[in-house]
Order: C-alpha cells, then sequence, then structure tokens
C-alpha cells in the first residue's frame, strides 16, 4: 500500500470514527501535520500534465459587490490573498451574474443553464429564493457540475451555502441536499443561508432565530443556531481534507461562503483587522481561508494541476449601509437588474497555464463554469437540453478573445434587460434610489437598523417599463448614467428585436418552483424545540 493510499484510508476511518464537525477537523489537522511532507514529497512522482483532467476549485462569495476587493479599486480595503489570485492571473472586468438573488444565481452556476429554464423562480410579486419550508429543490433532472464532472472521473465535493433546496417530504429527509447532486462529499454546509436574524453579535438582535439558523454536516443537522465563531474555520479544515484525501485524483470542490451575506461575523483574531470597519474584518477573513488552501495546493505540489476561480454570486445588498457591500462605480444592487446587481468580480489563477497579470473585458456569465469545466475534463455536454453558458478555455490557455455574445437578464419570469456587446438594453428597470435616500435605516457609524429591500419584486409600482428601450453603451458609461437616443440606435434596436424574438419563440420555461411551502419541512434537530449543538466547543 503506497503512501497516499494509507492517508485515505486513515481518513475514511477517522471520519468514521468521530461523530462531530470538531473532532473531524481535529484528527485530520493532526494526520496532516505529520504526514504532509512524506506526502508532497510521494505526490512529486505522480504528477500528471495540468491539461490531463485539471482539479477545478471554485470559490464563491455571496452578495460581494464589484467594487468590495482591493484589487477591484476599494481604497480602504486591505489586499489579502484574494488579490494576490488576481495579480497572478486573470481579473475578468465583465463578469456577470445569472439573477441578481442567491437561488437562481447558484442554480444557473450549478446547470450552466438560465434560472427560468430551470424552474428557479416563482411569481413575479412572490419570492425569489427558496425559502426554509419550500418542498422543492434544485430539479433532479438536471445535470449538475457535479455531475458531469463525476461522469470524467472527478471526485466531487462541497462545503458551505447551498440554498437550492432542503427537505421534501419531512423534516429530515433532505432529499434536496447537495449529496443527491453528483457531490460525492458534503462537509459543513448551510443548506439555506447566513441571515440577519441569524445574528450573534447583539447588534441587531438579542438572541439569533433557530428556525433561520442551522448548520449541517453532510445531512445532518449539527448545530441550531449555528455559532459563527468558527464558521469559516470549519468549512475551511473540510475542504482541505477533502483536497488531500484526493489530491493524487482529478478532484471538483465548489467552497460556497457564508461571507459577505449579513449578518456580518467574523474569528476574533479577524476582528478589528481592517479600517474598513466589520465588512472588512468579514472579507479578511474570506481572503484568509482562500490563502489556506492555496498554500495547501502548493504544499502538495498540485497548484500547477489547478484551475482556481473566484467570483460573487451576484452584487451587494446596497441598503444595508455600511455591511452591504459596495458595487463600486456601477449602479443598483443586489435584487435589481441594473449593472451593479449583475456584474461580479471574478478572477482566474492556474500558475504556469494562466499568464499572470492580466485584465480580461471579455462578457462571461457564470453559466460559463459550467461548460468551461466540461471541456477542460474532457467531457461531454449534454445534448438533450438547451446550456446557455460557453467555454472560455480558450480564453484562460491562449487568451484568446471570445465572440460576442447576448445575456438575457430576468427577474423571476420576466425579460428585464438584455447585455448586447457593449450596449445595455433595459426593457423594465428597478427604482433605484441613491445611496443618501438609505439614510434613515443607518445609524450615525453606518450600522444599519433593520433589513429590507427597496425594490425586490419583478411588477409594481417601483417597475418601471420603457418604450423604447432605455439604451446604456456600457464602455462608455458603466454606471448607466447617461442613456442614449434610441432614436439613433434603430440598427441596434433591429438587432435586439430579433435576437429577443427568437429567443422568447425557442425558450421552454421549467416548472416554477418558488411556490409550495409546509410546516412539517422546518429543520429541527430536536422538535419542538429546535435547539442543539452537536459541534465539540
Amino acid at each position: 500500500m503506497n503512501l497516499m493510499s494509507a492517508i485515505s484510508i486513515t481518513l475514511v476511518i477517522l471520519t468514521c470514527l468521530t461523530t462531530t464537525s470538531q473532532s473531524r477537523h481535529q484528527a485530520f489537522y493532526y494526520h496532516y501535520q505529520n504526514q504532509k511532507d512524506a506526502a508532497s514529497t510521494d505526490q512529486k512522482t505522480k504528477t500528471r500534465h495540468p491539461l490531463d483532467k485539471p482539479n477545478i476549485i471554485v470559490f464563491l462569495a455571496d452578495d460581494m459587490g464589484y467594487g468590495d476587493l482591493a484589487s477591484y479599486g476599494h481604497p480602504s480595503q486591505e489586499p489579502g490573498p484574494i488579490d494576490t489570485l488576481a495579480h497572478e492571473g486573470i481579473r475578468f472586468t465583465r463578469w456577470y451574474s445569472a439573477d441578481s438573488f442567491c437561488s437562481p444565481s447558484r442554480a444557473a452556476i450549478m446547470t450552466g443553464r438560465l434560472p427560468i429554464r430551470v424552474g428557479v423562480y416563482g411569481p413575479q410579486n412572490g419570492e425569489r429564493v427558496f425559502l426554509v419550508r419550500q418542498t422543492e429543490g434544485l430539479p433532479k433532472k438536471e445535470v449538475t457540475i457535479a455531475e458531469a464532472l463525476k461522469d470524467s472521473g472527478y471526485a466531487t465535493g462541497m462545503v458551505g451555502k447551498w440554498h437550492l433546496g432542503i427537505n421534501e417530504f419531512n423534516h429530515t429527509d433532505g432529499n434536496h441536499l447537495p449529496i443527491h447532486h453528483g457531490f460525492d462529499y458534503v462537509g459543513t454546509n448551510l443548506p439555506w443561508t447566513n441571515h440577519w436574524m441569524c445574528d450573534e453579535s447583539k447588534i441587531h438582535m438579542q438572541h439569533p432565530n433557530p428556525l433561520l439558523c442551522f448548520l449541517y454536516y453532510n445531512t445532518t443537522l449539527i448545530q441550531q443556531p449555528f455559532s459563527h465563531h468558527n464558521l469559516t474555520w470549519s468549512l475551511t479544515y473540510d475542504a482541505k481534507s477533502f483536497i488531500y484525501e484526493h489530491s493524487h485524483h482529478p478532484f471538483f470542490m465548489y467552497f460556497s461562503f457564508a461571507h459577505m451575506h449579513t449578518d456580518m461575523f467574523a474569528a476574533p483574531e479577524f476582528q478589528l483587522s481592517s479600517r474598513r470597519g466589520r465588512y472588512g474584518d468579514n472579507l479578511n477573513e474570506m481572503s484568509a481561508a482562500v490563502g489556506d488552501i492555496i498554500n495547501l495546493l502548493k504544499e502538495l505540489n498540485i497548484e500547477k494541476n489547478t484551475l482556481v476561480l473566484f467570483l460573487s454570486d451576484h452584487g451587494p445588498h446596497i441598503e444595508l449601509c455600511t455591511e452591504g457591500g459596495s458595487a463600486g462605480m456601477l449602479r443598483g444592487g443586489k435584487g435589481s437588474n441594473w449593472e451593479g446587481a449583475l456584474r461580479v468580480p471574478a478572477i482566474a489563477w492556474w500558475p504556469e497555464m494562466i499568464t499572470p497579470g492580466q485584465i480580461s473585458g471579455d462578457v462571461i456569465s457564470s453559466m460559463d463554469i459550467f461548460a468551461t469545466a466540461i471541456d477542460l475534463a474532457g467531457g461531454h455536454m449534454p445534448e438533450d437540453r438547451i446550456v446557455d453558458g460557453r467555454s472560455f478555455k480558450s480564453l484562460l490557455l491562449h487568451k484568446e478573445t471570445l465572440p460576442e455574445r447576448t445575456l438575457f437578464h430576468y427577474c423571476s419570469n420576466r425579460l428585464m434587460a438584455i447585455t448586447y456587446g457593449s450596449y445595455r438594453v433595459h426593457f423594465h428597470t428597478h427604482l433605484q434610489l441613491s445611496p443618501e435616500s438609505y439614510g434613515h435605516v443607518c445609524a450615525s457609524d453606518g450600522t444599519p437598523k433593520f433589513t429590507f429591500y427597496h425594490c425586490a419584486f419583478c411588477v409594481g409600482e417601483c417597475i418601471t417599463s420603457h418604450n423604447p428601450p432605455l439604451i446604456f453603451n456600457l464602455d462608455v458609461d458603466p454606471g448607466e448614467l447617461y442613456p442614449l437616443d434610441a432614436e439613433d440606435l434603430g440598427w441596434l434596436l433591429a438587432a435586439v428585436n430579433r435576437i429577443v424574438s427568437v429567443h422568447r419563440t425557442n425558450m421552454v420555461r421549467g416548472t416554477p418552483l418558488l411556490h409550495s411551502m409546509s410546516k412539517s419541512l422546518q429543520p429541527c434537530c430536536n422538535p419542538p424545540y429546535c435547539m442543539c449543538n452537536y459541534m465539540r466547543k
């Protein structure tokens, strides 16, 4: 038996013998510290060619704005390991989310398809994300990136936020959790989300709400309400254990952070670490976790075999004052279809395969991760459905400029706008107030007094329809401040009308999933109290 096989078996045994997340981490850490040097030496003799089924890691931040990172121009955010990735890889300046809310944007990443095709939408005046007691989840008939990569021989792992459904028939079945969507390993995870009501700081409330704040390990509820103080640490060590165990095989790791979604939290060592305040502390902790994973790749000598992507799921929750993030010079934020809601920070890192220090202005969609991963893995795209994403492998490896494309931006099942080359064409827009208009919800130190969205529905008084459409040249005016005269752009409107007509004709909508709920599906570790802690402190 070789060393790596022995390590893998030992890790499995340790996992079986320990019943809490913390003891799992302690066992892994002890074994890792004692064996990493020998394993790294052994690994060097087995390193495969970088293009031979490269490992793929996707780091996904939550509610992080285009202007939040130092490498994207924030003047007071400390640079960290995420910014180092940008300097050593490609920083994308026109990367777009497929939606401005969590569940639909994540469904698009998982499947490479528009959320409306998948069914992750609800009534135009209703919810736009999966709620705790929702009966539905990401449909099993959808092919996820994890399932596609498994077919190509990859080990697949996930930690962190899921938000694509939990239970189906009772409060413990977990039928919609990631283990049922192609992930072999699911460590510490938030099946739903971090939430304003999970605040432990007593800044916003006295106690967290256990009905909204719960932590799982795979499909087992282990903490309710969950504690933030070691949350990122737990996610990081579970990700490390997966990478370490599978370092000699192709693997896919989906690391979905609880940061930067409100409520704000950071481990003690990161509190007061940023001159930016609590938001900066949070970002510093997240960046350090990314750095820990990168360091592990280098210690195992597999960094040249690993494509790392870092991005946000969508734009920032700008109504939350200093705790909501920054879209930089872009207009709007989470919940809308303005540029600040959809254009996100995104970075690709792959030593010796990606030329360092690049800035790409190509139009990329988060849906493209699906096709790119399959392309790199030598796999096959599903042929029985429309996949909206496309591979950007040639951009990564050869600096090729991608063909121009059109992106379709929906709010629920309503087509709000399209991106056509350098133009944004709005058919309907959300009312967007200036930051100063939110002053009534902010304390004098910038702390939000309560959480809300000024305009998140897809119809109603805060939605304005435009005929002719509202048009901006995003190269000249990325802040969408100066609408162009539609009468001078007849050629553009003609092209847009043709594209939209074909799109609508060929659109097959998925069955809407965001409507049915049942109280019996409420995750609860010990009914009726729903309070427990099975993690060793």
